[in-house]
């Protein structure tokens, strides 16, 4: 069965899918044409201190400027940063979503797991937390069929090991 058979693709589903739709729509969308809120998110993103994050410092008129056309090492940094240099720019919904995305992005990417069921359990929280404040934002994102397919990343992960181990990225 290809469908319990193959893992969640975390890259193009959380990456290239959660971070980059809502990263277009922060910036296209939520700030929009606002000038003033356009370039202070350059600012936060500029002065963002990228120490410990193995990320090279921020281009925030890059990724600003160009939110459209970004790969997945920009929607990695962005993932890392957004709940900081989003505050106070954009809806407390959109704003809380990307706070917990930013929650369940770590747990995701865990190359080592410790204790299975016990991350499995937090994972799960994690992800219906996710769900539960995008619905809360705007349930026009569940179009998409990658947060259907998020909800069997508990089973992969159970099944296959850690996610991280199965990345394309």
């Amino acid at each position: 069965d290809p469908h319990t058979d193959t893992p969640v693709e975390v890259l193009h589903t959380v990456l290239l899918g959660f971070v980059k739709y809502f990263w277009r729509d922060a910036v296209t969308i939520r700030i929009g044409k606002n000038k003033i809120k356009k370039e202070l998110l350059e600012v936060h993103l500029s002065s963002f201190d990228t120490t410990g994050l193995e990320i090279p410092p921020l281009s925030g008129h890059t990724l600003v400027q160009y939110a459209g056309s970004l790969v997945g090492h920009d929607f990695r940094a962005i993932a890392q940063a957004a709940p900081f240099v989003l505050h106070g720019l954009v809806p407390d919904e959109c704003y809380n979503t990307w706070v917990a995305l930013s929650k369940l992005i770590p747990l995701i990417w865990q190359s080592e797991i410790d204790d299975i069921d016990v991350h499995l359990k937090q994972l799960e929280a994690a992800i219906q937390d996710f769900l539960a404040h995008t619905a809360h934002w705007t349930p026009r994102w569940f179009n998409k069929p990658k947060f259907h397919i998020l909800l069997h990343l508990v089973e992969h992960i159970d099944r296959f090991g850690p996610a991280a181990l199965f990345a394309t990225e």
